[in-house]
């Protein structure tokens, strides 16, 4: 069952359930519970356990229930499978703003601290229509998230607009309102050249959430892997030790994929754990 580390003000281990896409979401929970997170990163998208476009109240007290029972949280909620921001603003600027209030009313449903998203990539119309254009819808749903006391958390990636640590604290400063912040995807930033704690470290301060993939090899020919797996390249004691210098005390999701093995949950769950003990940080 989940972990009470919330009273010591610990770093809490949270699962991206897009890893386990394909499984029905009460086998998903009780795979993370036995095997001792502590939350599970909800996904609400086209394909994902709550689908983005049947969200209903019922829907969700049935998920709440799930995860309550099983003793975990629900540590963001994740926008699986959809398109990228630019992507759904250059299309309606409205619907995009719509999408993300339902994203909303789910985190605040299930008590999650907040939203991710993906910028998607803009290059069609020129990097700086793709800024701008990210920057005018952003400033609505942020609004929005600070009357939630949610927050919005950029999800840095390869090949997206907001890709490199300096970018991400640009478009917070940009949008203006202390409900953006940083889901440090440290994967994402380790595998294009990014030091581990120097951009942990800077942007502690605006970090909700984490994101750890096992990775070898870096960008554009890295291969992703099961954090912990052999060949794993990623320094994740560096990555904690870092978070628990800056203080943090939130959640790290483990990032996997639906064709990895079944072991995956317990493989990446048995090396955070074991690092995060060993450093006092759970």
């Amino acid at each position: 069952m989940g972990h009470n580390w919330e009273n010591k003000k610990m770093i809490g281990i949270s699962y991206h359930a897009g890893g386990m896409k394909d499984i029905p979401l009460q086998e998903v929970i009780t795979i993370l519970a036995d095997t001792g997170y502590d939350a599970i990163e909800m996904m609400c998208g086209p394909e994902a356990h709550i689908p983005s476009g049947e969200v209903t109240d019922g829907l969700l007290k049935e998920v709440k229930t799930m995860v309550s029972d099983s003793g975990l949280k629900v540590s963001v909620i994740n926008p699986f499978t959809g398109k990228g921001l630019y992507q759904l603003a250059a299309e309606d600027q409205q619907a995009a703003i719509d999408h993300y209030s339902v994203l909303q009313d789910v985190a605040v449903a299930l008590g999650a601290g907040g939203v991710n998203f993906l910028t998607g990539y803009g290059g069609d119309k020129g990097d700086a229509f793709a800024w701008r254009l990210l920057v005018d819808v952003l400033k609505p749903i942020c609004r929005r998230a600070e009357e939630l006391g949610i927050t919005m958390n950029i999800h840095n990636h390869e090949a997206t607009t907001i890709d490199a640590s300096a970018k991400v604290t640009l478009l917070i400063e940009h949008v203006g309102s202390d409900a953006l912040r940083s889901l440090n995807d440290i994967t994402n930033f380790y595998h294009l050249g990014e030091d581990i704690a120097e951009v942990t470290e800077r942007l502690g301060p605006l970090t909700t959430h984490c994101h750890v993939k096992g990775v070898t090899g870096m960008y554009p020919y890295s291969t992703f892997l099961i954090p912990g797996e052999d060949g794993d390249a990623l320094d994740f004691r560096t990555f904690a030790a870092s978070l628990g210098k800056v203080g943090y005390d939130r959640y790290i999701s483990v990032e996997t994929f639906p064709h990895m093995r079944m072991e995956k949950a317990q493989i990446a769950y048995d090396m955070m754990a074991g690092t995060l003990n060993e450093l006092g940080l759970r």
